[in-house]
């Protein structure tokens, strides 16, 4: 089987998060939304279809993919990098020996199609254009999925990441003795712990709601809490913190408290602080009492920008949705629903979205400045040196092309150039 996982114009909506990635880059649970497609079928050989500007970082990130393939041959499995892994009927479809086409509102999901019209949809305009579902319409049998068979906003991350850490851990063998110093609320079962990892009790681990998967080499210091459904990656430290129903990536730092929320790799909240029902970025790093909200006073819906219109998202509890890249300074707090671009600067409150390479300060009272792109080059070189990391030309392109895409998104928000300081 040829498996081809494409992104199309559902990951608009992912924005700022998807300026830097592919949406199938997209933590979920504890791995991305590639790999646990890749885990559950298992193919022979895949592809993947993505905008062109990402196209180069994509091919250094998946070396053992075709990226942006020109020609298929033989029969081609075309899959919505946004595909939910537990939607109904899924391995029946996946089975299927006939062509098929199965659409998810009028969003192409899945499909199984020969190498005539695989070859005829890989020539522009890309899979992002609104068309491209349409080339699939009337090819074989047609299915029809529910909407909710698409992850179609950021809050469904956050949403379904308990379920998908529940899933991916099933059949993972626990622990049968953390040793006299650490407390585990439920069935030590649940608690996976891989090599080398470091446990320094007391810290009290709750299985009592789902599984603990801490990654290889990861260190856990004395009077942490963790609370499961949560997974925490290779490398990763959780400094005497609360943890509560998390995907935590690898090499990243956690102090104070997070709850419902993912961070990407490489991303450091080492202080006190709260991020609740959030998605963070990789590279990002969250000074010291940085804190978020996910609830409005009023207990409403949080309605958020996605594309220009106000969506509401039927959540109670929203928090923020942060790009790569981005720095919060100390003692910043922002306000439920919020998003923010990459590679910005924020300091005190921050009330309204905020564009990508921006330095936001309004409530100190400063305008908004336009981040210098090369300080912001040689700051990701600087951060990824400090991880052992070099900064590949693929690495700095992608920021320059992405901060000459944002131009007009920071002339609309009234961000002006110039230099920046309090």
């Amino acid at each position: 089987m040829h498996l081809l996982i494409f992104e199309d114009d559902l990951a608009l909506n992912f924005h700022p998060m998807t300026l830097t990635r592919p949406a199938f880059d997209l933590m979920l649970g504890t791995k991305t939304l590639l790999d646990a497609i890749l885990s559950k079928i298992k193919p022979e050989h895949y592809s993947l279809l993505v905008s062109e500007y990402l196209s180069p970082i994509t091919s250094r990130r998946h070396p053992n993919a075709d990226v942006n393939p020109k020609k298929v041959e033989g029969d081609v499995v075309f899959i919505n990098s946004l595909l939910r892994l537990d939607t109904q009927g899924l391995k029946k479809l996946l089975m299927k020996d006939s062509h098929f086409v199965a659409f998810s509102n009028n969003n192409l999901a899945i499909a199984k199609v020969g190498s005539k019209l695989a070859k005829e949809v890989l020539v522009p305009p890309s899979s992002m254009a609104k068309t491209f579902s349409n080339k699939f319409k009337g090819y074989a049998d047609e299915f029809k999925l529910d909407d909710s068979s698409l992850i179609r906003y950021p809050w469904h991350l956050v949403e379904l990441n308990p379920e998908a850490i529940i899933r991916q851990c099933s059949g993972l063998k626990g622990v049968s003795d953390i040793g006299n110093n650490s407390i585990v609320l439920g069935s030590s079962s649940r608690l996976i712990i891989e090599e080398e990892v470091e446990v320094d009790g007391p810290v009290f681990f709750d299985t009592r709601d789902g599984p603990i998967h801490i990654g290889s080499k990861a260190k856990i210091l004395p009077f942490s809490r963790i609370k499961g459904p949560t997974h925490i990656g290779k490398n990763s430290a959780i400094l005497s913190a609360i943890v509560e129903e998390s995907t935590v990536g690898d090499f990243v730092k956690i102090g104070g408290q997070v709850d419902r929320s993912i961070f990407a790799s490489y991303s450091n909240k080492a202080h006190e602080g709260f991020i609740g029902h959030s998605y963070i970025g990789e590279w990002v790093n969250i000074g010291a009492l940085t804190t978020n909200s996910d609830l409005k006073n009023t207990y409403g819906t949080v309605k958020m920008m996605i594309r220009g219109e106000r969506v509401d998202s039927g959540k109670i509890k929203v928090g923020s949705f942060i790009a790569d890249n981005v720095k919060t300074s100390i003692g910043t707090f922002i306000y439920t629903g919020k998003k923010i671009g990459v590679a910005s600067q924020i300091h005190g409150y921050v009330t309204e979205d905020v564009p990508s390479f921006t330095i936001y300060a309004k409530s100190l009272g400063h305008r908004s400045f336009e981040v210098n792109l090369d300080s912001v080059v040689e700051s990701q070189k600087r951060m990824m040196k400090r991880r052992g990391i070099e900064q590949t030309k693929e690495d700095a392109d992608l920021l320059r092309k992405v901060f000459t895409m944002s131009q007009e998104e920071r002339y609309k928000a009234g961000v002006v150039k110039g230099e920046f300081s309090f």
